[in-house]
């Protein structure tokens, strides 16, 4: 939890900027925005219809069912009210609204029918809301317990009458042209004073109803989806974020989650301390919190392509080890036949910029390296590694501890100043603690993603000695590739589900060594540039855990890309050995690494 501290900040600010973060900040943008709904997305139409007469105002704020702006007016869109234009954002939604043919106040389906009839269309970069079905459950739940015998089989009946009426009506919106359709199920009905007060057979039967609801809608959305691939249909798990957002309710200034700010009479003196305005609808607070889970979902292809990073830290761990196996294999000075072991301990740190949708990021980390060198000839050298690397890496809504356990073979050729060598290796990886920071910050999702990674890399050079300095002009190929599996989120927000990822790039180097000796030590110094010959592999393939909604796909820029090199280092005799302390720098197009390590290196008899 301490890498989320310094998110507090955007625990507090979520609330009051979900709709800037929604409507500025994000690649996945949508053009405008149309509504069609009940209460809960009411920006004020019934108030309109009724000449002001329901709801009453005040209390009620300027003609919504709440006690401020409903969640659809908080998503980064102005959406005029019925009777505005239609080539602009607009909400069709009505206080009392049901799902069916209802005249007035319009159902959902006639509200669409009001639409298309003002001339309204649709296009793929248009985002509709629609959002239904809990009037007819609370309107159906008092009859049904009269006669608590067949309760359940009435409610039923309801509920996927009600489902398919808004499995109907979506597939009519994507058939029209729609891009994007949110579609938030029931939220849990129990939790309502309304409901509250009466009962535990009230609440258990308003569950039932609800959660029927909430599963005869997804499958028919999942229908809808296969038979418009066109359009994305995004369900939205309001029930299961319900409860999570109960427990940590004081996170979002909410004191009280169990009473009406509003009973009937008179207003509490603090509306924005309750989650409840009155019997069923929220407050201003509770409709931001709706507008931040909304977000979630509805920015869940940007907000999941964060983790680039996991699959690049263990690429950069994979090149980090090819690396350093060259090393021993390029070294001044003639072979000695026999065997050596090198023990390394190493610290690095990386700071990624933005990159696009891609927001900025640290990584600091720590590893070990033990090495078993043989020369077996002034000419002829071979070795293998095992390492392991550790690296924490912390961004914006995005923190995870990236592992690697590796081996190394390497063996290198050399005939006078002029030296070859070749290395290949691979690693498992593993990813623990994986937190993405949700829009109901500070709600978090967790994940354990694993993986393995390959890689070869091909270097040639040769050594001029200039008096008390020696140059090293040297050039490499490097190749990696790192696959991430397939894996899911946990959590109650918008859970991702992202698809096996595998990354790979091919480099090409070209660095120019210096070495001087001086009373028995050594000082060393490099410099140069390596260029990035290919970035491929896939992209961050992102869907929704149980949703209807698409797999959406973003391809984002190498972290690295082309950049130059730098290392500087001091070698001596110690111990009976050869002590080599040194720091190594990479400086690309999208981040900065430092390295620093200590290695001993002992003659094995």
């Amino acid at each position: 939890m301490k890498r989320f501290l310094r998110n507090a900040a955007v625990a507090a600010l979520t609330l009051a900027a979900a709709g800037a973060v929604a409507g500025a900040a994000s690649a996945q943008t949508y053009g405008r925005l149309v509504v069609f709904g009940d209460s809960l997305s009411d920006n004020g139409n019934l108030y309109q219809a009724t000449g002001g007469a329901s709801p009453a105002s005040p209390p009620y704020f300027q003609g919504r069912f709440s006690s401020g702006p409903v969640f659809t007016e908080r998503l980064g869109f102005n959406a005029a009210r019925v009777g505005g234009s239609v080539a602009g954002s607009i909400n069709y939604a009505y206080g009392g609204a049901r799902t069916d043919t209802q005249l007035f106040p319009p159902s959902l389906q006639n509200q669409l029918a009001a639409y298309v009839a003002a001339g309204g269309v649709f296009s793929k970069s248009d985002l509709v809301i629609a959002w239904g079905g809990a009037n007819n459950i609370l309107q159906g739940l008092p009859v049904a317990a009269a006669t608590p015998a067949t309760a359940q089989a009435t409610m039923t009946t309801i509920a996927n009458n009600a489902a398919a009426d808004m499995g109907a009506l979506t597939a009519n919106i994507a058939a029209r042209g729609a891009g994007t359709i949110l579609v938030p199920g029931l939220p849990k009905l129990s939790l309502t004073p309304q409901i509250t007060a009466g009962g535990a057979s009230a609440q258990t039967l308003a569950d039932y109803s609800a959660t029927t609801f909430n599963t005869s809608l997804l499958n028919r959305l999942m229908v809808n989806a296969t038979a418009a691939p066109g359009a994305n249909f995004i369900y939205m798990d309001v029930f299961r974020a319900a409860e999570a957002i109960n427990s940590i309710a004081g996170a979002y200034g909410v004191t009280n989650t169990t009473q009406s700010c509003f009973n009937g009479v008179t207003v509490c003196a603090n509306p924005n301390s309750y989650f409840y305005f009155d019997g069923i609808h929220p407050t201003a607070t509770g409709h931001q919190i709706l507008a931040n889970l909304a977000t979630d979902y509805l920015y869940y292809g940007d907000r999941g392509v964060q983790t680039t990073l996991i699959g690049e830290t263990a690429f950069k761990h994979r090149e980090d080890s090819l690396d350093t196996a060259s090393e021993a294999m390029s070294e001044r000075h003639e072979w000695e036949p026999g065997a050596t072991l090198s023990v390394t301990g190493l610290y690095d740190s990386t700071e990624y910029d933005a990159r696009g949708v891609v927001g900025a990021a640290d990584a600091t980390g720590f590893g070990a390296r033990v090495a078993i060198d043989q020369v077996i000839s002034p000419s002829w050298r071979f070795g293998v590694a095992a390492n392991w690397r550790e690296t924490e890496v912390d961004s914006a809504n995005l923190d995870f501890t990236g592992k690697s356990f590796g081996v190394d073979a390497y063996a290198g050729w050399r005939s006078g100043g002029l030296f070859v060598n070749a290395a290949v290796g691979g690693s498992i990886d593993s990813y623990g603690d994986v937190q993405r920071l949700t829009a109901l910050a500070p709600i978090t999702h967790v994940s354990r993603p694993d993986g393995q990674s390959f890689g070869a890399r091909l270097q040639a050079g040769t050594w001029f000695d200039m008096g008390g300095l020696a140059l090293s002009p040297r050039a490499a190929v490097t190749w990696g590739s790192t696959r991430v599996k397939a894996y899911s989120e946990t959590g109650p927000a918008a859970q991702h589900a992202y698809g096996e990822r595998t990354l790979e790039g091919v480099s090409a180097e070209a660095v120019l060594r210096a070495e001087s000796d001086m009373g028995g030590m050594k000082l060393f110094a490099e410099g140069g540039y390596r260029a990035e010959l290919d970035h491929g592999g896939d992209g961050v393939h992102v869907s929704l855990v149980n949703n209807s909604a698409q797999t959406l796909a973003r391809h984002p820029a190498s972290p690295f890309g082309d950049g130059a090199l730098a290392a500087v280092g001091v070698e001596t005799h110690a111990l009976g050995g050869k002590v080599t302390l040194g720091y190594r720098g990479r400086f690309g197009e999208h981040a900065d690494s430092h390295m620093g390590g200590v290695s001993f290196t002992l003659p094995l008899q």
